[in-house]
């Protein structure tokens, strides 16, 4: 059981991942048209620094296919679930993020629980497996989760 927990971990986590793939080919936000620009070249580093990542509002599905072919070890070192499932009443309700990358923008951080990924429960290892091939052709990502006993949902476009 334990080795299908860890198929499972590794498919959720490759599944989040593919966010990151979209942080350089995510559609920005547009800026404020009255965002002052900064006053100076030792200003611009600083400012960047402070600002908040932009957060990602697409993902092209040429990198999507990009990261599910070159097999997302790249990516898993910025995000992790924990060992063993969440479980209520004795049936599994999902995994917990232990750790994921804050710079990529998401709305999701640790201590969220991801519950399904578009419409899939990855409870066994074959259904981990669906969510994320099933990434390829869909026209959305979207993760169930909770946060804080509160049911939420990231939903993102995969654009051609």
């Amino acid at each position: 059981m334990a080795a299908g927990f860890r198929g499972i971990r590794f498919t959720l986590s490759a599944t989040l991942v593919l966010l990151a793939a979209a942080c350089g080919e995510s559609t920005p936000q547009p800026k404020a048209a009255n965002a002052a620009a900064p006053s100076s070249q030792t200003d611009a580093p600083a400012e960047r620094a402070s600002s908040p990542p932009q957060p990602i509002t697409s993902l092209k599905r040429a990198a999507v296919k990009e990261t599910i072919a070159q097999g997302l070890g790249v990516f898993l070192q910025n995000v992790t679930v924990e060992d063993w499932p969440v479980m209520h009443a004795g049936k599994f309700h999902g995994f917990k993020i232990r750790t994921i990358n804050a710079q990529w923008g998401i709305d999701l951080k640790p201590g969220d629980v991801v519950t399904r990924v578009n419409g899939i429960v990855p409870e066994r290892p074959e259904e981990a497996d669906a969510a994320l091939r099933s990434l390829e052709k869909a026209p959305t990502l979207k993760v169930d989760y909770e946060r804080d006993g509160k049911a939420k949902t990231l939903e993102l476009p995969i654009v051609d």
